[in-house]
């Protein structure tokens, strides 16, 4: 890929993204999230794989990634009314619908195209599979990594905002009761990431997010997280309980070990 092709890709989700404009303030509100989310996770994807000393074509196909992970999102937005991929449809597989019948990566390489498609079919599961190549295991990493990042920045930002101007889409429709149910920390202390299935509230939401501590594959994204305190300001979100106080520093005891094990 060179410089000239990924232009062109930005200009194509610039272009493409502008298609799904709505009328109604509140919804094109959610839209303009998505889009802005996008660009953000670009910037963290460039900053992980640049401080990992990533060649300038893997920094590209990384960037393109990102670029492309959630174009599904807005067909999906378009139709379903939410982002709630259980409510909808998945919409990693939404964002390949769109790129191979708008032919957008056909100018790359195979294997190039091979990368990206899988990157962004694997980055909203639960687990990787484990018979990915080295190559697309890398990327599959960084955007899941990038990814994570930004969407802790928008969580935080939403539940720090007044309540009256939350949007809903956000907190994918969950209630807003605070109690967290044991079985819910229980997984976060096995020291596992957790489904959105069982879910019951908005702050068991939380304890989700926090929880991908363990599914973070860099330690430039842990440093990042640590840097920007992300969990923390999450966690301060939640009612002061001890439960909560004692999942977070379990959290940043699993980033102070990591970061000084390397």
């Amino acid at each position: 890929m060179n410089d000239g092709q990924l232009y062109s890709f930005q200009n194509w989700f610039k272009q493409h993204v502008s298609i799904f404009r709505e009328v109604d303030p509140l919804h094109q509100r959610s839209l303009d999230m998505k889009e802005e989310h996008t660009f953000r996770v670009c910037t963290a994807i460039d900053h992980i794989a640049s401080t990992l000393g990533l060649s300038a074509n893997d920094i590209r196909i990384a960037t393109v990634t990102a670029l492309f992970h959630d174009i599904g999102r807005f067909p999906q937005y378009q139709k379903y009314r939410t982002f709630r991929d259980p409510d909808s449809d998945n919409h990693a597989k939404l964002s390949l619908w769109e790129l191979n019948r708008h032919r957008v990566l056909h100018s790359l390489d195979l294997g190039e195209r091979q990368i990206i498609s899988r990157a962004i079919i694997f980055h909203n599961r639960l687990r990787l599979p484990e018979t990915l190549d080295p190559q697309t295991l890398l990327h599959c990493r960084l955007i899941r990594d990038a990814d994570k990042v930004d969407i802790l920045r928008v969580m935080i930002e939403h539940f720090q905002g007044e309540e009256s101007l939350r949007n809903p889409v956000i907190s994918l429709g969950l209630g807003t009761e605070t109690a967290v149910r044991d079985e819910v920390y229980r997984r976060l202390f096995e020291g596992k990431a957790m489904s959105y299935v069982s879910l019951k509230s908005t702050d068991e939401l939380k304890v989700l997010q926090m929880s991908w501590v363990f599914d973070i594959n860099f330690l430039p994204t842990l440093a990042l997280l640590r840097e920007q305190n992300a969990f923390g300001q999450l966690a301060a979100t939640m009612p002061d309980t001890a439960m909560r106080n004692e999942a977070l520093d379990f959290i940043n005891d699993f980033i102070d070990r990591r970061l000084q094990n390397g």
